[in-house]
């Protein structure tokens, strides 16, 4: 009798046991997944500031001085003129840095504009271009590296040079691109370029 009381209590135990496990499980099983299957949540403070660093950045980089721009400007007009040649019709580059005359002091002018037939003629690829009917197209930036620090009348800067051959038909880059260090000064108001290092 005892034994037959003992076994329908453990069977008791065992199904209520049971009953409680198959109420509470389902739940559990969704408390587990509800975090895998919803979205992450991402809180607005996670998110980069990316507006907020491009303006501090925006606000780090010096505003250059209208005299200062003004140099600039010239540098970069004057190198352009200097390094877009016409080999159909100029003779050599120094047709070229006739043109830039008006962005060069007298001195440097001087210097730089010789005439060509004191040369030896035109290069290979210079009768090449001249045979192709090529102009060759300068863009020229304009930067400050390592640059002696600006006066009121004398600013250095680095520019580079990237031509560009225009034949009849496509385009070719002329490799490489030329760097030059380049001197301006301030004449009678005006911004003139007084020196050209290779």
């Amino acid at each position: 009798m005892r034994v037959g009381k003992l076994v329908v209590g453990v069977l008791t135990v065992l199904a209520v046991s049971w009953g409680a496990h198959s109420s509470l499980s389902p739940q559990k099983e969704v408390a587990q997944s509800a975090p895998a299957d919803s979205e992450p949540s991402i809180s607005p403070t996670s998110a980069p500031p990316t507006t907020t660093v491009a303006s501090r950045a925006a606000a780090a980089a010096p505003t250059p001085s209208p005299a200062t721009q003004a140099a600039e400007d010239a540098a970069r007009q004057g190198l352009t003129v200097m390094f877009t040649w016409y080999p159909t019709t100029d003779r050599t580059q120094n047709d070229a840095y006739g043109r830039a005359r008006d962005w060069l002091t007298d001195s440097l002018a001087q210097r730089m504009i010789v005439d060509a037939r004191t040369e030896r003629g035109p290069s290979v690829q210079w009768a090449h271009w001249a045979e192709q009917q090529t102009k060759v197209i300068a863009d020229v930036s304009i930067e400050c590296s390592d640059c002696p620090e600006d006066t009121d009348a004398v600013i250095h800067r680095v520019a580079t040079i990237k031509q560009t051959a225009v034949p009849d038909s496509g385009t070719n880059t002329v490799e490489p691109d030329t760097t030059v260090w380049v001197t301006i000064v301030q004449e009678d108001d005006r911004w003139l370029i007084d020196e050209i290092r290779y």
